[in-house]
């Protein structure tokens, strides 16, 4: 009897072992990690790189050809306003001017010419018709006197119309030769030299470009000019705050502000993305920037002040029918995607819709949908992407790795079902 009941005993503390065994690896669900929501200061910026510019800057060209015969300033100079640059050999625009001016006066002496045949007509014309009235000439010669005086003034008028066309050759090749004598058209420095004395410069014209002499620019004014995506562009506003970071300087910010937002943009052909020129304005720039330097960009477009925030994976796009349930595939087609978190109860993931607002590179404003505390279910990311309500998850240990986990981010997020 007594062995029976050890018997016994074995068998339930048995069936008990299996018993827990069983329940211990029956579906725990997918493990996942939860952070709560909390209240803090959030800003949201826009990144862009590009390089340091002047603000105001003037490219010399030629605006006639010839060979430089001098250049008295050299790369880095400092100039003034109306500081001799360069100048362009002389003789042919000299020659050119003088001989403009001889066809001047040749054309000036020939009007004179012509006002004294006027006068001579004129006065032939008045004897032949005091000589008709007495009947002495025929009426063919007094004919023949008005046709001459006619004739004189037309040639006097066309003769003036030389003079102007004369004038405004003279008038060319004088400005020619005042090109050949280039000065810098403002304070500056000068930033690019491409030229050295003796080469040749030409001027350009519809369809090619002239020489670009040099470069004179204000350093006194920079900007940091990048490229915007047309995604990020609409929340940039002038006046707002950014930093500007260069490598070559170090990690030191500098501080400016935005000054220009190009109205039109211009299309990358290899990406097919349009980008928009977006000019940030230094406000102390450092002595030691240079033209087309790297600049890294960062523009505050937006600050919230005790935003309740979440990181930013654990917000998701979901789609819901009109009662108000998490729906995918074909039930989902034609339903609009909402930004959604997920909580945990009774071992199951629970979809909650939320309203988002702004966002920086790891979290993001909840506008509604939570309050300061609520735990959501915040990784790893992998979990949450094919995560939908109803599927059974429990928490990850401490020190617990998902097996096969790696790290992505919300980039990587394809479009729900």
């Amino acid at each position: 009897m007594k062995k029976a009941l050890i018997v016994a005993g074995v068998v339930v503390v048995l069936a008990l072992v299996v018993w827990a065994s069983l329940r211990d690896s029956g579906p725990r669900g997918e493990e996942v990690e939860v952070g709560a929501a909390e209240r803090r200061t959030i800003s949201s910026r826009v990144k862009a790189t590009g390089e340091i510019t002047p603000e105001r800057k003037v490219e010399i060209s030629a605006k006639v050809v010839g060979e430089i015969i001098a250049l008295p300033v050299v790369e880095g100079q400092q100039v003034k306003a109306g500081q001799l640059l360069l100048e362009i050999e002389r003789d042919l625009y000299e020659s050119a001017r003088d001989q403009a001016r001889a066809a001047l006066r040749q054309a000036e002496v020939s009007v004179r010419r012509q006002q004294v045949q006027l006068a001579d007509a004129e006065r032939r014309l008045q004897r032949t018709r005091e000589l008709i009235s007495d009947g002495l000439v025929s009426q063919e010669a007094l004919d023949a006197a008005v046709l001459a005086v006619e004739t004189v003034k037309v040639e006097l008028e066309a003769q003036g119309h030389l003079i102007e066309q004369y004038r405004s050759a003279l008038q060319r090749a004088a400005d020619d030769l005042a090109r050949t004598t280039i000065r810098s058209p403002m304070d500056g420095t000068v930033i690019q030299l491409n030229t050295e004395q003796g080469e040749t410069v030409v001027p350009g014209s519809t369809n090619l470009p002239g020489s670009v002499i040099m470069t004179v620019a204000d350093m006194s004014i920079l900007l940091a000019e990048v490229e915007v995506s047309e995604v990020d562009v609409v929340n940039v506003k002038l006046g707002q705050e950014a930093e500007v970071k260069v490598d070559s300087l170090g990690d030191a910010a500098q501080r400016g502000r935005v000054v220009e937002i190009a109205t039109s943009g211009r299309e990358d052909p290899a990406l097919g993305t349009i980008d928009f020129a977006v000019k940030v304005a230094i406000d102390d720039p450092d002595p030691r920037l240079r033209p087309a330097m790297t600049a890294k960009v960062d523009i505050l477009t937006a600050t919230r002040d005790d935003a309740l925030i979440v990181p930013i994976q654990a917000v998701v796009k979901r789609r819901f029918d009109a009662s108000g349930e998490e729906v995918k595939g074909a039930e989902a087609k034609g339903l609009d995607e909402v930004d959604t978190v997920y909580r945990i109860a009774d071992g199951t993931a629970h979809s909650q819709r939320v309203e988002t607002g702004i966002s920086d590179e790891l979290h993001v404003e909840i506008i509604s949908g939570l309050t300061a505390g609520d735990e959501v279910i915040i990784g790893p990311y992998r979990t949450l992407k094919a995560l939908r309500a109803g599927d059974r998850v429990s928490l990850k240990k401490d020190g617990d790795e998902a097996p096969g986990d790696e790290e992505s981010t919300p980039d990587d997020e394809e479009p729900a079902d």
